[in-house]
């Protein structure tokens, strides 16, 4: 069978990163192909998820000491995300410099550059590097065959994506995550650009279920999971303690970037990793994030969700996709309608339905470019 070099942020200690990563591994898999994903761990992705980061300066620095209550912790669930690496990825030879990167990719005929913020200057992982860290992303002189899958710009400005579009070009086929940002290339480009669904929409629930033996234990809980800081948590803090007592439930927190104590109502669990992290949305009651990955995953899920967004930036993300789906009043700009309001609950027929509709079109459009 063809072999398939994939490249993404497929070692973040990130939950959405790694499991869009497996999706489209898996996916890639089911379609009779051979998936191995280059294994580019970059040294600022490393620094930038680490206990105590000494090189974004003193206020961040400040941020990561009142982290300290969760350092055991944390390391644990840095040991579960190099766990399922080892156990879940299929991975190449690990490499970190862009020219080794380059030179490894040269093996395959076919190369896809998939889902995730990579092409996002001001990604986590890229945002204090030069340009030319993105070039394996980009697929920088590689020889074969370029496609794209659920790639996303975010909120690149117009001249900063200038300067990738040399790279954009050369691929042969391209689709973006975000159905706006399809619509920016397509027009810079001058081509055809699809929108298609990200990577860990392609697993329906009850694959992802199956690929991860996740148990079947529902419970009473809420799951609150964001990738903010303490000040954003203090905001919700009230709310959370409104809802948990009107459910008369917890609230299990996984806040990586914010120390939450425990007690009655507030259960922390710093030491999630990716399994545990899609288990504890799969047993929830109710999810309540600001994340990305969080609100599409609890959808897959058929998850009672509550979207968390501000005004502009790159919330367009979540918005686009629970407005393509029919969920707009789950998106909640201001976090006190969370108890004034009793939503409507979700019709997940009917969501399901457009997701599955738009699923098959996702697997249909990769299917064809690895097979043209």
């Amino acid at each position: 069978m063809k072999k398939i070099g994939i490249i993404t942020f497929h070692s973040a200690y990130n939950y959405g990163s790694v499991l869009q990563a497996f999706a489209t591994q898996e996916t890639v898999r089911a379609l009779g192909y051979v998936p191995e994903i280059i294994n580019y761990r970059l040294a600022e992705q490393r620094r930038v998820y680490a206990n105590l980061r000494f090189k974004y300066g003193v206020k961040e620095l400040i941020k990561d000491l009142t982290l300290l209550p969760m350092y055991r912790k944390r390391n644990q669930k840095y040991a579960a995300f190099e766990d399922f690496f080892a156990k879940h990825l299929f991975l190449t030879q690990e490499v970190a410099g862009v020219e080794e990167t380059l030179a490894l990719m040269q093996q395959y005929e076919t190369a896809i550059s998939g889902s995730d913020q990579i092409w996002n200057k001001h990604s986590l992982e890229l945002e204090a590097n030069s340009w030319d860290f993105m070039k394996p992303y980009l697929l920088a002189d590689f020889a074969g065959k370029k496609v794209s899958y659920a790639s996303s710009t975010a909120n690149m400005s117009h001249e900063e994506l200038e300067k990738i579009k040399p790279y954009l070009d050369k691929f042969a086929h391209i689709a973006m995550r975000e159905s706006s940002s399809a619509a920016v290339i397509s027009i810079m480009l001058g081509r055809a650009v699809e929108s298609v669904l990200d990577p860990t929409f392609l697993l329906d629930r009850t694959a992802w279920i199956k690929a991860l033996s996740l148990k079947d234990e529902p419970s009473n809980n809420i799951v609150y999971y964001s990738l903010g800081g303490l000040k954003r948590f203090n905001v919700i803090r009230p709310v959370l303690n409104e809802l948990a007592k009107r459910e008369k439930c917890k609230v299990i927190v996984i806040t990586p970037f914010c120390y939450v104590g425990g007690n009655r109502v507030f259960e922390p669990h710093p030491e999630y990793g990716p399994v545990d992290f899609l288990q504890a949305l799969r047993n929830a009651k109710m999810v309540v994030t600001d994340s990305y990955h969080g609100t599409i995953l609890s959808v897959n899920l058929g998850k009672d969700v509550y979207s968390l967004c501000k005004k502009g930036g790159s919330e367009f993300r979540k918005t686009d996709i629970l407005k393509a789906v029919g969920l707009e009043e789950r998106v909640i700009y201001e976090p006190q309608k969370l108890v004034e309001v009793r939503m409507t609950p979700i019709d997940y027929n009917v969501v399901q339905a457009y997701i599955e509709q738009h699923r098959e079109q996702s697997i249909a459009y990769l299917k064809h470019a690895l097979e043209g």
